[in-house]
C-alpha cells in the first residue's frame, strides 16, 4: 500500500484547465501554464481537500510540472488518447492558443476559484521569477533532495497545515475521489 496521496488523473479536466488558462492569458507558454496549474492545485488541496486534475507532479529543473498535462501540451499520443476529442488548441513555439472556449460545466466553482487565485497571484511573473518561486516551495525542494533528476513530488508536501489524521485520510481516500 502506498504512503502517498495519489489522485486519479482527470484528463478531460486537465484539457479544460488548459483552455481556461489559455483563454485567460492569451499565448500562455508551457512554463507559465504549468506553474499556474501547480499553484491552483496547491490552493485547492489546502482549501477543499482535493486537487483539480490530480496529475503526478515532477520536480523538474525549472520547477514543478504536472506530467500528463505537460504531455497533453506537447501533444504526446498516449496522453491525447485519454481524451474523448482531438486537442482543441494550437501549440506554436510552446505557446497555447485555444480553438474553443473551456467547457465550464467540467470545472467546479472551487476549481475556477483556485485557478483565478493562481492567475491573480502568479500570472504576471516571468519565466525566471516563476522558476525562482517554485524552487523555494517545500514540495519541490524535498523531492529534489531525494533525487535531482525530475523526482516525483508528494502531495503531502503541498499541504500548508495538516495533522497526521488528515494526511492518512487523504492517503486512504484520494485514489477514490472523483475529480
Amino acid at each position: 500500500m502506498s504512503n502517498r496521496i495519489e489522485f486519479q488523473f482527470n484528463a478531460q479536466k486537465a484539457l479544460e484547465v488548459i483552455l481556461w488558462l489559455a483563454t485567460k492569458k492569451p499565448n500562455i507558454g508551457y512554463h507559465a501554464l504549468l506553474k499556474t496549474l501547480f499553484f491552483a492545485e496547491e490552493y485547492h488541496l489546502n482549501h477543499y481537500g482535493r486537487t483539480i486534475v490530480g496529475d503526478v507532479y515532477l520536480a523538474m529543473d525549472y520547477g514543478p510540472v504536472a506530467s500528463t498535462t505537460y504531455d497533453l501540451l506537447k501533444q504526446e499520443a498516449l496522453a491525447v488518447e485519454l481524451l474523448d476529442e482531438d486537442l482543441p488548441f494550437e501549440n506554436v513555439h510552446k505557446k497555447i492558443t485555444p480553438l474553443r472556449k473551456p467547457d465550464l460545466r467540467k470545472l467546479s466553482p472551487s476549481d475556477i476559484e483556485a485557478l483565478e487565485y493562481a492567475v491573480s497571484q502568479y500570472g504576471h511573473y516571468d519565466f525566471k521569477r516563476l522558476t525562482d518561486i517554485t524552487h523555494q516551495h517545500p514540495a519541490w525542494k524535498k523531492a529534489r533532495e531525494h533525487d535531482e533528476h525530475n523526482p516525483r513530488m508528494d502531495y503531502k508536501d503541498f499541504l500548508k497545515e495538516s495533522d497526521d489524521e488528515i494526511i492518512q485520510d487523504l492517503i486512504d481516500n484520494s485514489k477514490l475521489m472523483r475529480l
